[in-house]
């Protein structure tokens, strides 16, 4: 009888067990079932894909492009005229450079308590860098005389041009305004000639500055070390203690918050008479074109290029440029202008070597366009492939490009 009731008790467990691993098995099969069909309900592509007028046309309703973050705007119109591109490279400007020279033979002291400027250090105009310890033989200082007295009949030389310069000025100034007698170029050489002259003064009478200085000094004492223009220290050619002779290189400055752009147009392409200014865009500053003042001419024709070479003045308040870094500019030629829009940079995505915009054809349709980028312009692009009144899409083009070639994968998942 025990063993009866065991063995049924054996079966029972069994039976127990065995219904246990059928309803695991169910349970698990119908979990993953479940699981596989909210994946796909989760990947199911939101969006529909259709060729319409040749362009790829994705649909998307309000609340999928809400969560996908989907944002259009209208493209701004511009008027351009036609221009032609140069390729060249920044140069240190050289009414930002300023040297710093021993005004008498001696030896080089820091200031005190400061650590004499190195390579990269930004000074300040007037700041005080050191004194030099004089070393005035008598000849030394009657050669100190006679370059003081040189110096100041240089100023007076000066002031007479300077005065000459500003005359002729105003005339030019006075014909330009009456009905353009002379011609607006006339008028900026007229101004750069006076801004040369008043530089060239201003250089005399600092050499004047420093030559009492290193009279009196003799008399006196140290000769300072003043930096009479600031900038960013760029060479250090002494110091402190090493012996020096009168006029010897200390320090030299630069200020890079002006540079000129010098780019060469090339070979049988023209610009437009009277150019002023143009588009300078520094490489890897593409979204922010800088404005170029003319200056001028450069002194020199590029062998390599034999293009025409212009000099054009940019400010950068960033302060990140250097000299040596290449530039493409955009200069204004004859022709009439053109019409278009401004595209944002935001918008534009690179997809196969071209560049394209989704524009917006209705309320939930979205259509991939290629577009021509011509000209930088101030926040995109200048195009003619689109149209005032065009919206294209600035926030979320990535993501719809994402969605057209998703769909393009479930069509052909769904064909095999």
């Amino acid at each position: 009888m025990k063993k009866r009731i065991l063995g049924w008790s054996v079966a029972l467990g069994i039976l127990v067990i065995a219904a246990g691993l059928l309803l695991w098995s169910y349970t698990s099969h119908h979990a993953e079932q479940t699981s596989e069909a909210a994946g796909d309900a989760a990947i199911k592509n939101p969006a529909k894909v259709a060729n319409e007028g040749g362009d790829p046309t994705v649909t998307l309703d309000d609340d999928v492009q809400e969560r996908m973050g989907v944002k259009a705007d209208a493209v701004v119109p511009m008027t351009r005229r036609q221009q032609v591109v140069a390729y060249g490279v920044l140069e240190a400007d050289p009414d930002g450079a300023f040297e710093l020279r021993a005004p008498l033979a001696g030896a080089v002291q820091g200031a005190t308590g400061h650590a004499w400027p190195n390579v990269g250090e930004k000074i300040a105009d007037a700041a005080r860098v050191g004194q030099i310890e004089p070393r005035l033989a008598p000849l030394d200082r009657v050669d100190l005389n006679s370059r003081l007295v040189s110096a100041q009949a240089d100023i007076d030389a000066s002031r007479a041009s300077l005065t000459a310069a500003l005359s002729a000025l105003t005339r030019i100034r006075t014909l330009n305004a009456d009905d353009k007698n002379v011609s607006d170029r006339a008028v900026q050489e007229a101004e750069a000639r006076v801004a040369e002259e008043q530089a060239k003064m201003n250089g005399e009478q600092q050499s004047v500055r420093l030559l009492t200085a290193a009279l009196a000094s003799n008399r006196e004492g140290a000769a300072a070390l003043d930096i009479a223009r600031g900038g960013t220290v760029v060479e250090v050619l002494a110091h402190p203690g090493e012996s020096v002779e009168a006029g010897q290189p200390l320090l030299k400055l630069a200020r890079f918050d002006k540079l000129l752009a010098r780019v060469d147009v090339p070979v049988g392409q023209t610009v437009a008479t009277g150019l002023a200014s143009a588009s300078i865009v520094p490489l890897g500053y593409e979204g922010k074109p800088l404005n170029g003042e003319r200056v001028g001419f450069a002194a020199s024709v590029d062998p390599k290029t034999q293009g025409q070479p212009f000099l054009f003045r940019v400010a950068d308040g960033s302060g990140a440029l250097r000299p040596g870094l290449s530039v493409t500019a955009y200069l204004e030629t004859p022709g009439p202008a053109r019409s278009g829009a401004v595209v944002p940079r935001s918008a534009v995505i690179w997809q196969t070597g071209k560049t394209w915009v989704y524009v917006q054809t209705d309320k939930e349709k979205f259509a991939r366009r290629e577009v021509a980028l011509e000209d930088p312009a101030s926040g995109g692009w200048f195009t003619r492939s689109l149209k005032p009144g065009d919206k294209v899409v600035t926030r979320g083009a990535q993501m719809l490009l994402s969605e057209e070639f998703k769909s393009q994968i479930r069509v052909e998942d769904d064909d095999n």
